[in-house]
């Protein structure tokens, strides 16, 4: 049952040290979350009703070890040698929805994410693509689905983070959900060891049994990330960013508030895979965009839903064009963005 913002208790907190100077979404930050009594333990989907139970409570929950160090390590190998070398590639961006060059950190890390590896061009990318859905499909995550979903699931979105973005507070239900709406679960591997300066993930367990005021306006306005930033900031609930270690999993519903702390130090990335999987007897649907692609293909016996518009001759040409040609490709776009500023 729904509550209002209002009508909360407050929630115990354990205090962390921070850095001076660094602003955090709150002035306390848990690496675990006070409902895990006598040590970081969570349960595990060898113990299928304590996981859904605690699952549905807290809206996520942290599997350790889930993927195997080797297939992360692949996919970080992968991205560095095909991707992050690429600066001349359009790659599709989380921030923006559109498909840019590669911003990079002062570190020479790739700022923003890469969205849905599934649609990189195979021919140019083969190895990172097959290496991330390789993780992102890996028979841990299938079960953890399962145990949560009694169904199988189906991924309908995919990304890849090398920098830190500092993703800011949100539901991803407000984007993209399952035709029934909550049932949407987000799946984030962490590739590396996550240092604690890095701009780890946070959750906010609880939230999605809890309304914010304001929070039904335009996902993408400023006025809704500071209605959240808000909330998460001074709100009744605790902010956990667990400690995440190489092959660790993190699993939480798309009405659970998240985001990414910032970076504290430049020198450390954050390498980590996300997927966001719909029960396969529910339809999805993009609260953003007018229609949901109906294509997909197969991996590890998972469906995974694709993006890439080849509707129209057009469409196909400029694909073709911008993974091919990508110099001439940026040449037509900035002129193209040229004109349009005149």
């Amino acid at each position: 049952m729904e509550q209002d913002l209002m009508s909360a208790t407050e929630a115990p907190v354990v205090k962390q040290k921070n850095s001076p100077g660094i602003v955090l979404p709150r002035s306390t930050v848990l690496e675990y979350p006070s409902a895990l009594e006598g040590g970081e333990v969570y349960p595990t989907p060898d113990e299928p009703l304590a996981f859904r139970a605690w699952f549905e409570r807290e809206g996520y929950i942290v599997v350790r070890h889930a993927i195997p160090s080797r297939l992360c390590q692949h996919g970080i190998d992968a991205f560095r040698r095909e991707v992050l070398v690429d600066k001349l590639g359009f790659f599709e961006r989380h921030a923006s929805g559109k498909f840019e060059r590669h911003v990079y950190t002062d570190r020479g890390f790739m700022k923003y994410p890469i969205m849905n590896l599934q649609d990189l061009p195979e021919k140019k990318y083969a190895g990172f693509r097959r290496a991330g859905l390789h993780v992102l499909t890996h028979a841990s995550i299938q079960r953890a689905i399962r145990v949560l979903c009694n169904e199988a699931g189906r991924v309908v979105h995919t990304m890849y983070f090398d920098g830190n973005q500092t993703t800011w507070a949100h539901r991803d239900g407000h984007y993209i959900d399952s035709g029934q709406a909550g049932s949407m679960i987000g799946v984030w591997v962490a590739a590396e060891d996550i240092h604690p300066q890095a701009g780890r993930f946070f959750v906010i367990p609880r939230s999605h049994r809890m309304r914010v005021p304001g929070e039904e306006g335009d996902p993408n306005a400023a006025e809704y990330k500071a209605r959240m930033a808000d909330f998460v900031r001074h709100g009744p609930l605790e902010c956990v960013s667990p400690v995440l270690k190489q092959g660790d999993l993190l699993l939480w519903t798309s009405k659970t508030i998240h985001g990414s702390l910032l970076t504290e130090d430049e020198h450390y990335s954050r390498r980590s895979f996300t997927a966001h999987y719909v029960p396969c007897s529910h339809p999805y649907q993009w609260n953003v965009k007018q229609h949901a692609s109906s294509r997909s293909m197969h991996f590890n016996r998972v469906e995974v839903i694709l993006h890439r518009d080849d509707a129209t001759w057009l469409k196909r040409l400029r694909n073709h064009v911008r993974s091919d040609w990508p110099e001439l490709y940026g040449m037509a776009r900035a002129l193209t963005q040229r004109r349009a500023a005149d």
